[in-house]
């Protein structure tokens, strides 16, 4: 029998090609069916409900080199630009509907949350997704943590297990 919010072992991205480098551990959400995704940034995606559009969830680990002007930027510095500096408004001004902005730790390194969504078109279907996304900027590195759904509800229902899941991140490289 499977707990909702339950996380089991841990996922390495060692040696994965989309993670850029970018050597990371999270603990995988349990009840969720894991896959390698499509897009060329999406590391891993967890998903439930696959087949059901109104109780859909899905988890994805999103790993992107930041551009060169960002690089060489220390930890100290964009702890101070996202908590003090109005960094996580710039971050989220992407999505004009962004909200719940919030500065966040993840394992040492400087962080942005907030809650948004967006329209989707593919084929000549539009949907409306709702989402919570955590950018972690790690070196020379941004990695993304998201919760999509379909329904904003699910969003709210899974929004304890996403921070369990953030709450397990490790960046291992920093141990070394």
């Amino acid at each position: 029998m499977i707990v909702l919010g339950q996380l089991g072992e841990y996922y390495y991205s060692n040696g994965h090609l989309k993670a850029k480098g970018l050597n990371f551990q999270i603990k995988k959400p349990l009840g969720f069916e894991q896959n390698e995704a499509d897009r060329p940034n999406i590391v891993q995606k967890w998903e439930k409900n696959k087949t059901n559009n109104d109780e859909y969830i899905a988890f994805m680990i999103i790993v992107k080199k930041l551009d060169s002007e960002m690089r060489g930027i220390s930890k100290s510095e964009w702890t101070q630009f996202l908590k003090n500096d109005g960094g996580v408004d710039a971050i989220a001004s992407g999505f004009g509907n962004a909200v719940n902005k919030n500065f966040l730790v993840i394992d040492n390194y400087p962080a942005a949350i907030f809650d948004a969504s967006q329209e989707m078109t593919r084929l000549n279907f539009t949907v409306r997704l709702y989402f919570s996304q955590i950018m972690v900027i790690v070196e020379d590195y941004s990695f993304l943590m998201q919760l999509q759904s379909a329904k904003k509800s699910n969003i709210e229902k899974n929004k304890r297990l996403f921070y369990q899941l953030a709450n397990s991140v490790i960046f291992s490289d920093q141990y070394k």
